[in-house]
Order: structure tokens, then C-alpha cells, then sequence
């Protein structure tokens, strides 16, 4: 398999431990709750959301060609970032509680999350790395116009002189 299947491979499967692992983590009973207890199905597509979006943010942020300025880089990583770190950090917790209510150690619990996210991140920025996007092109501005009065004169276009060897000159009878 080359690197660019593995990189599609570690993109499914980080993205799929971790909507799997979010979703998991909904279905975990409350302290106290009865034995029929199941979790609402706006808790189930809300805990879907958070893995996508971290998927999405990432894409959005290194896939576009975002156009030259401060302005562009402020909507950039002011309008962006903070949703990716939001979505990856619910993400992060819910795995983290997961692993936690599965009798995980701490260490992996702690831990643990960052490999599962982090391996669709990475795996999407190695996609990114092996399929280059195109160099951005540089803004030209147009030339001013320039003043007619600074403009050369036009000059008529030279034209081409028949030379026919043996050939009568104009205007002389035979």
C-alpha cells in the first residue's frame, strides 16, 4: 500500500474510532438511572457531530486556498480554530469519559483520545502533504493608464518591397 492509501486508511479509521467512541460514550447510563434508561437520539446525533466537525475544520483550514492578507489569515484562524478546538476538545472528553467507564487506566484514558482524533487529523494533513495543492497565484494589479501626450507617436508599419529581377519599373511604357 503506498502512503497516500495509508494516510486514506488512518483518515477512516481516526474518524471512525472516534464517532464510534463519542457515540459509545452517550450510551452510558447517568449515576442512578433506571435499567430501561436509553439516551435520547438528540444526544446520539449531537455526540456525531463533534468528530465530523473536527474533521471538516481541519479540511476547511489546510485545503482551501485562502487569498493573500491579514484579513483572510484573522477570518482564518479566528473563525475557524475555535471551532475545531471546541469540537476537539467535547470529542477529547467524551473518549476520555469512555475509557474512564470501561475501568481504563488513567494514563490511557488520558492519553488514549489523543491517538484516536489525533490519527484523523494527522492522516488528513499527510493527504494534504502527498496531493500538493496549487501554489497560490499573486494578485497583479493593473498598470495606470498612462497619459496619451507620454504615448510614442505611432509609427505607419514598414511595407514589404517587391525586388523582381527583370521587372519594369512603374511608370515606364514599353
Amino acid at each position: 500500500m503506498t502512503g497516500r492509501g495509508w494516510a486514506y486508511l488512518g483518515t477512516a479509521l481516526g474518524g471512525f474510532g472516534s464517532l464510534a467512541a463519542n457515540v459509545a460514550h452517550c450510551y452510558i447510563p447517568p449515576t442512578g438511572a433506571p435499567a430501561s434508561w436509553r439516551p435520547d437520539v438528540g444526544a446520539v446525533l449531537s455526540a456525531m457531530f463533534w468528530p465530523v466537525a473536527v474533521f471538516i475544520a481541519v479540511e476547511i483550514l489546510v485545503r482551501t486556498v485562502w487569498p493573500a492578507g491579514w484579513w483572510w489569515r484573522l477570518a482564518r484562524f479566528a473563525g475557524l480554530l475555535p471551532v475545531a478546538l471546541v469540537a476537539a476538545v467535547v470529542s477529547y472528553r467524551h473518549l476520555s469519559g469512555l475509557f474512564r467507564h470501561y475501568g481504563e487506566d488513567p494514563l490511557t484514558a488520558t492519553l488514549g483520545p489523543l491517538a484516536v482524533d489525533g490519527l484523523m487529523v494527522m492522516a488528513a494533513a499527510a493527504l494534504l502533504a502527498a496531493h500538493p495543492r496549487p501554489a497560490r497565484t499573486a494578485e497583479i494589479e493593473p498598470a495606470p493608464e498612462l497619459l496619451p501626450e507620454l504615448l510614442p507617436e505611432p509609427q505607419p508599419e514598414p511595407r514589404p518591397s517587391l525586388h523582381v529581377v527583370g521587372a519594369i519599373p512603374s511608370g515606364v511604357v514599353r
